[in-house]
């Protein structure tokens, strides 16, 4: 199994767990891009970049990320789980794509730094740091 296959399983079982789903939601393109498959509770489309591009190298970019329950954690219990997955598999930052005033709040709210005023990023262990210091 390759490092993006098994990142894939980690997510998608975190997924699972989550939201209380029996079947797979998570799958990966042959391009390296994991997406879940459009349902109520969870849409999510994330990149796995080790080369560098408008994001720094060895990165997980979350270019979509929504959950049906607005301001219930999901999205910083998710980030943290991903903060995690990145630091196992040795990737260094966590960036957001394309925000909107949501996602661009959210991201400052975590510590996140713009790249082009609509795209963030955050090395992994400064979000690990930002989880420690809330627990």
């Amino acid at each position: 199994m390759s490092e993006y296959e098994e990142i894939q399983k980690e997510i998608d079982v975190y997924l699972m767990k989550r939201f209380k789903y029996r079947l797979s939601l998570a799958s990966l393109t042959p391009d390296n891009i994991i997406s879940t498959r459009r349902n109520s509770r969870v849409d999510l489309y994330l990149r796995i970049r080790r080369i560098e591009s408008l994001f720094p190298p060895d990165c997980l970019i979350i270019a979509r990320i929504s959950f049906n329950k607005e301001r219930a954690g999901h999205g910083s219990n998710f980030v943290r789980f991903l903060s995690e997955t990145a630091l196992k598999y040795v990737y260094k930052h966590i960036g957001i794509e394309s925000t909107n005033e949501k996602s661009r709040s959210f991201a400052e709210k975590l510590g996140f730094y713009s790249i082009d005023g609509s795209s963030y990023a955050i090395s992994v262990k400064n979000l690990l740091s930002y989880f420690q210091d809330r627990r």
